[in-house]
């Protein structure tokens, strides 16, 4: 036995280095300069990344256009029309959700753009046009468009109710078709429909003609909903009162 840990002893001391050869100096050196050398580059890269790391935190968040005094959504970035006005976070529940309410937005405008038309068009054409083809006039007795304010709906014939809504479904079936069929997700408002060719294919021009539709949606909606609040408190059609947005110019201004 004693003779078994001597042989095994001198093997271990055999397969040691001899710490005062050249070889393991060497060796030794070597490891040492590797070590320090992995720290300095660490201390490197942690000491460049900081300010990187700095401007990052530094960096204000992005202001609401609509309320400067408050932080604009973070979901809204990117969208057409965004001025960072979310108050009640209905677009934050999911990325679903507000392609929904996007949809929603752009079908609403569209309808409005056509009624800001429609609205003024009918007080000022129904009764020549009636007379012409021998038809009832269907203006109030002010001269007002029917509405839910002004009254006279009773007195629109129901066929035009049934086409209405039959344009109304065919354009939505129309629509939910196209989301089916499509290979990629379609975009909320896009029907496939440009038989003019006026909407453009580089990618900066299509965004600004969508900011554009978006725009002019908003703003139907609110012209339409004053509208009817002016023709219901003033009790004059609004062709009467905003005369100079619906006569020539020359008969507004000259009575020509």
């Amino acid at each position: 036995q004693k003779r078994a840990s001597a042989e095994i002893s001198a093997s271990i001391n055999a397969a040691e280095p001899d710490s005062s050869s050249p070889s393991h100096i060497q060796q030794t050196a070597s490891i040492s300069f590797n070590r320090h050398k992995m720290k300095l580059s660490s201390s490197l890269t942690l000491f460049t990344a900081l300010p990187a790391v700095s401007a990052i935190a530094i960096l204000p968040a992005r202001k609401s256009e609509a309320l400067p005094w408050v932080v604009a959504p973070s979901h809204l970035e990117g969208v057409p029309g965004d001025a960072g006005f979310d108050p009640l976070g209905l677009g934050r529940a999911s990325p679903g959700a507000l392609k929904y309410y996007r949809e929603a937005e752009i079908k609403h405008g569209r309808i409005a753009m056509l009624a800001a038309i429609g609205w003024p068009a009918s007080e000022l054409w129904d009764s020549p046009l009636a007379s012409d083809f021998g038809l009832p006039a269907l203006l109030t007795p002010k001269g007002e468009a029917p509405s839910v304010l002004n009254g006279g709906l009773d007195r629109v014939s129901p066929a035009f109710w049934g086409a209405a809504i039959g344009v109304a479904v065919a354009f939505e079936l129309y629509g939910l078709a196209l989301r089916f069929r499509a290979d990629e997700p379609l975009e909320p408002g896009d029907l496939q429909f440009d038989p003019a060719g006026f909407y453009p294919v580089e990618r900066a021009r299509k965004r600004r003609m969508d900011l554009a539709e978006i725009k002019h949606g908003r703003i139907a909606m609110l012209a339409v909903t004053g509208y009817a609040a002016q023709e219901y408190l003033l009790g004059t059609p609004i062709t009467s009162h905003s005369a100079g947005f619906f006569e020539p110019l020359w008969t507004f201004w000259w009575g020509l």
